[in-house]
């Protein structure tokens, strides 16, 4: 039928325009006007085949069985290294058959499902990984619509990405996912429709001699502000938004699961020539810089200025970021285990991070703890594997810059995927042992983790629970509130237990809503416990983006350095000031009555003055609507200053909290310059004072203790922890281990004393 054809190949053209290869003008006019020519259809139908032959790579041939056998068309199949080229493909289908059309590649470095948000790069055959490397060269796709509609003749685009130039030898295969069959798959069409097929897809695949033109390698100039080098994050993206190196193509430090990669001032990206938006960042005390660049075959290097609008170092505070990881997640687990400290420290330095605590955990955990040390390490960010790199086509060479000794890491251990996991995820930050004592495999762990705890602090390290607020949301939003949560998942549970018994240091946040994060810290706060709260990132597990998506602030005499750099942080993190949150609005010099200080001693109540000089940037205008069915920001309900924005101003809401609550409040223009504030708040009892902007920062406490009297700031808190380590029991109790379950009960009842004797020593409710 002529008009169903005409349809199809017009959407087809359509689309080439619209990715920005376009046909001849000519043959897109002649195409318009035949739809009010006299002649018949069939003369009609004829006439679009002839017009589109030349410009068809594939021929897809779809029998009753829904079997398609591809075969070669007359267009050139000439590639462009490191970039797309895109064609048509003609289907034939003369049974009418519905369902979706799938283009796998035998070349592609492995199986990436693109239809899945959670795509995972999943190579197998890790005994001959380099070769498998060296022949992943190939990324094919469709673009636009995959359904074939039943027309016996229909038009698609395909799109084809090379790694290499040169002449290279490839298969294309088209895979058609009939439509009962594509209904029931929610992963993968393509290996159920292998499955179907019976046999391997090359015996149906079209095999071509590919030319592939050369592209070249564009130098990256990044600059800070004032001149020196670093490494910064830089999303390459063409009219198509498509970005560069593909995705799907990457090995590390390119990661499949980033838009951007990470480049240090001086190195390279292969580029064919064209035309790009470059954007580039290095954390969130920077503004992301948009470039368009026209790259020409002489092109041979971009300049990349960095625009900072926070330097919390210049003021004495070193940011660090306590939970990331090298494997599990959505790291890879081949070609390799993850991903080694070359790696993550240019993740690290790329974000603009002091600190970063990598932690072995579950996954790749016998691999990744080779990387122990007991030290804090600053190594060169090389290629890693150079057989794979070089397999890869990675050549470029690695650059040392201005920056490099800013950034160090640490590697650490989080019981996560172990035994007591269900108790809560344990960071342990500062080890000079990561064995615990008599085991030999992660299942010989303990099943509770007071014992985990207690073993950390026997090496002085400082220990805690990683993303807190899991499992902790209730019906409020309130702040305290006093709702006993079901303690169902995998957030800061056991700390109720660990903290009245000495044995827990801190927990981390930053990463969900604000109620589940800080409720169990601000009633531990009101005890008069001086539990610590972090803001990190679970690199690459809750967030993608990169490390330092949550930090921590530390205030410090000095720059964290040398082996002993996270013993000095974690220091200042225990006796002096800090602050966490989003890296997009900051804290310095928060004090009570003029001390930056934890502990402050007063002789009688009465008004204190808080004063900090606080700074915020958000853009001027907030962001436009998103899409239908996407939210702005990569986390659900997690932490980001346009959060706290004030309606559509550019101003947020500072509060200076006593016990938790509310005791003043200033709107603060978020516009990046540093503003004094100061509140005068009166205390009638000991009590813990902190400056918050939700969802975006929040400060240790200082805690001010009047007449030598401890804090005791609420019996409602006292009772609300006493309850809900009763809840705890009854949630957890089942999956410690028979012969630690008596131990378990004695240390929960001792925290429940502990609890009741400081309820009875508070002044109010």
């Amino acid at each position: 039928m002529f008009q169903p054809l005409l349809a199809s190949a017009t959407r087809a053209v359509d689309k080439l325009r619209d990715i920005g290869e376009p046909l001849p003008e000519d043959l897109t006019s002649q195409l318009a006007k035949l739809a009010d020519d006299a002649q018949s259809d069939a003369v009609k139908a004829a006439k679009i085949e002839e017009l589109l032959r030349p410009h068809v790579l594939v021929e897809a041939q779809i029998d009753e069985r829904g079997l398609t056998a591809s075969t070669p068309g007359a267009a050139v199949p000439r590639l462009v290294q490191h970039g797309w080229r895109s064609f048509l493909v003609r289907i034939e289908n003369p049974h009418q058959l519905l369902g979706d059309l799938v283009a796998p590649s035998n070349h592609v470095l492995g199986n990436v499902d693109f239809h899945s948000h959670s795509a995972r790069i999943a190579m197998p055959d890790t005994l001959t990984v380099v070769p498998r490397i060296a022949s992943s060269w190939l990324q094919v796709k469709l673009a636009g619509p995959r359904d074939v509609s039943g027309l016996d003749v229909e038009y698609k685009v395909i799109s084809l990405y090379s790694r290499d130039g040169g002449h290279k030898s490839g298969e294309l295969t088209l895979v058609l996912a009939v439509q009962e069959e594509f209904a029931s798959i929610t992963r993968s069409p393509v290996r159920k429709a292998f499955q179907r097929m019976g046999f391997e897809s090359r015996q149906y695949g079209a095999r071509f001699e590919f030319d592939c033109l050369p592209a070249h390698d564009v130098r990256l100039d990044v600059r800070e502000p004032d001149g020196s080098s670093s490494v910064a994050a830089l999303t390459i993206r063409d009219s198509q938004r498509r970005a560069y190196p593909s995705k799907a193509m990457r090995l590390a430090p390119d990661m499949f699961f980033h838009d951007h990669v990470y480049r240090a001032t001086g190195e390279v990206i292969t580029l064919p020539a064209g035309q790009y938006e470059i954007s580039a960042r290095r954390g969130p005390e920077y503004r992301e810089v948009r470039l368009e660049v026209d790259l020409t075959a002489g092109t041979d290097a971009v300049e990349i200025p960095l625009d900072r609008w926070a330097d919390p170092a210049a003021r004495g505070y070193y940011s660090g970021d306590p939970h990331i990881h090298a494997g599990g997640c959505s790291h890879y687990n081949v070609p390799s285990e993850g991903v080694t400290p070359e790696t993550m420290i240019r993740h690290v330095r790329g974000e603009g991070l002091w600190m970063g605590s990598v932690l072995t955990w579950g996954p790749c955990y016998y691999h990744q703890k080779q990387f122990f040390s007991g030290s804090s390490i600053s190594p060169r960010a090389e290629l890693e594997y150079p057989a794979m790199q070089q397999a890869q086509g990675m050549t470029w060479d690695p650059q040392d810059t201005d920056r490099d000794g800013q950034s160090l890491l640490r590697y650490d251990l989080e019981v996560s995927g172990f035994p007591s996991s269900h108790s809560g995820h344990v960071i342990l930050l500062g080890l000079t042992d990561q064995d615990y004592p008599g085991t030999k495999i992660i299942e010989d762990w303990p099943s509770w983790n007071l014992p985990v705890m207690r073993w950390g602090h026997a090496q002085n390290a400082l220990v805690g629970y990683a993303h807190c607020g899991l499992g902790l949301s209730v019906d409020t939003n309130e702040l305290p509130n006093y709702v006993v949560p079901k303690f169902q998942s995998i957030g800061s549970n056991e700390i109720i237990v660990d903290v009245p018994l000495g044995s827990a240091d801190f927990q981390c946040g930053a990463e969900f809503d604000p109620a589940s994060e800080l409720n169990i810290w601000y009633h531990l706060l009101n005890v008069g416990y001086r539990t610590l709260m972090l803001g990190e990132t679970d690199y690459p597990c809750i967030y993608d983006d990169g490390p330092g998506v949550g930090r921590t602030y530390v205030r410090l005499p000095e720059p964290p350095q040398g082996p002993q750099a996270l013993e000095s942080w974690l220091g200042g993190l225990k006796d002096g000031a800090s602050y966490f949150g989003d890296g997009r609005s900051h804290v310095y010099d928060f004090a009570v009555d003029g001390a930056v200080t934890r502990e402050l001693a007063v002789d009688e109540a009465g008004p204190v003055k808080v004063t900090a000089t606080v700074a915020a940037w958000l853009p001027e205008e907030p962001p436009a609507a998103p899409a239908a069915g996407r939210p702005v920001y990569s986390a659900p309900v997690g932490w980001h200053l346009e959060r706290a924005r004030i309606g559509r101003s550019r101003n947020v809401l500072v509060e200076v909290l006593v016990n938790g609550v509310p005791a003043g409040t200033q709107e603060l223009l978020a516009d990046g310059n540093e503003q004094a504030l100061e509140f005068e708040v009166g205390l009638e009892r000991s009590s813990w004072v902190a400056l918050r902007i939700l969802r975006s920062v929040h400060t240790q406490p200082i805690f001010v203790e009047i007449g030598g009297r401890p804090i005791r700031a609420s019996r409602r808190s006292a009772q609300w922890l006493h309850d809900s380590v009763d809840a705890l029991w009854e949630a957890k109790s089942g999956f410690i281990r028979e012969t630690e379950q008596a131990a378990a009960r004695e240390a929960y009842d001792a925290a429940q004393a502990t609890y009741l004797v400081r309820r009875d020593e508070c002044e109010v409710d």
